[in-house]
């Protein structure tokens, strides 16, 4: 096993230069291939670092880094693959050092590109789940509590389709181990909370929010403020305090039951008015009309329901596709449309 040492535009990082064999692997857990995470980050590097001329000549498909990396792996030349990395460190701190770097992050005001968000992701996932993604299954089958994730591109989705900007508030109810509050975090730079109470998801949280904060100052980002708490978001103080400044809520509660989405309900009276909820399962009934029969089911809280396809490979429990749903809380605007209603029926004429 050799060691090796690549730099990002602040601190240098070093890897482990060595193929693993996940195919014969005692542990079935020991996924993580270093000499893709080296050809990926630099790659990356150069495409959101770098002046556009020169990203070009060192994205080259046939003479930049990405190809030469893969050609000396191909050829098992390890010293060939060493030198390709000590002449990109060389490059990029000199590119650091002279401001270039600085000029090139400054124009941009966002990470604008999902494969880069879930690049970094993914190192963090890589470094501090995955060794332990056996202990996620430890949960209580057809249960409020069975977990499940919701992948990049479609958490990505929601964010878009919510408006979640820098300024907001966003708080994921049943956070896991943290992948959505993270990349809130990350993509938009929101305040972003979560809330897990399972023992195990949690803890893998904490590890991914400690090393979350080191990749973010590896590539030189600036970020969100991240907050992940540990216990029953129905009881915690904390998390009801945060709820009523939220902007956008996201609840998974695809395997809930009917008491806890209940719950969730009368919690979302608390919200204020604008915030968008975003659920796999809808709260109100769809295509639920208001009607003098319903007219104080809590419901009618949320208006401009929005129900959403997603597409296969969205989330970590089928390959299937399905929906999710959006509903905005305006009490204000629910109060006006019953009393229209009752004004109505008193109107009518009676036999």
């Amino acid at each position: 096993m050799r060691n090796i040492e690549t730099r990002t535009c602040s601190h240098p990082i070093r890897f482990a230069l060595v193929y693993n064999d996940v195919k014969n692997a005692k542990n079935t857990n020991v996924d993580y291939q270093p000499l893709d995470d080296i050809r990926e980050t630099i790659k990356f590097i150069c495409q959101h670092y770098l002046p556009p001329g020169q990203a070009e000549f060192c994205l080259d498909p046939e003479m930049g880094f990405e190809w030469r990396l893969t050609k000396a792996v191909r050829y098992g030349c390890a010293q060939d693959y060493k030198d390709i990395v000590k002449e990109f460190n060389f490059m990029i701190t000199r590119l650091r050092d002279d401001g270039t770097v600085r000029e090139v992050l400054e124009k941009k005001h966002g990470l604008g590109d999902l494969n880069w968000v879930q690049r970094i992701l993914d190192q963090v996932y890589s470094r501090t789940v995955s060794p332990d993604v056996d202990s996620l299954r430890a949960y209580k089958g057809f249960s409020d509590n069975v977990y499940g994730e919701l992948k990049p591109r479609l958490i990505s989705e929601m964010f878009q389709k919510t408006g979640l900007k820098s300024d907001h508030v966003f708080v994921d109810l049943g956070s896991g181990v943290g992948n959505v509050v993270l990349q809130a975090a990350l993509e938009t730079g929101c305040e972003s909370w979560g809330i897990e109470m399972m023992e195990n998801p949690c803890k893998l949280a904490e590890l991914q929010r400690d090393e979350f904060a080191a990749r973010a100052r590896l590539w030189g980002l600036s970020v969100g403020r991240v907050h992940l708490l540990k216990g029953d978001f129905t009881e915690n103080v904390k998390i009801t305090d945060v709820l009523r400044r939220a902007d956008v809520v996201l609840v998974n509660n695809q395997a809930f039951g009917p008491d806890l989405n209940s719950k969730l309900i009368t919690i979302f009276l608390d919200l204020k008015d604008g915030c968008r909820i975003v659920s796999l399962k809808p709260f109100k009934p769809e295509g639920m009309e208001l009607k003098e029969s319903n007219i104080n089911d809590l419901a009618h809280t949320f208006v401009d329901e929005k129900k959403e396809t997603f597409y296969s490979d969205s989330v970590s429990w089928t390959d299937a596709p399905g929906s999710y749903h959006i509903v905005t809380k305006d009490l204000a605007r629910s109060v006006k449309m019953k009393d229209r209603l009752t004004q109505r029926a008193r109107r009518q004429p009676t036999a």
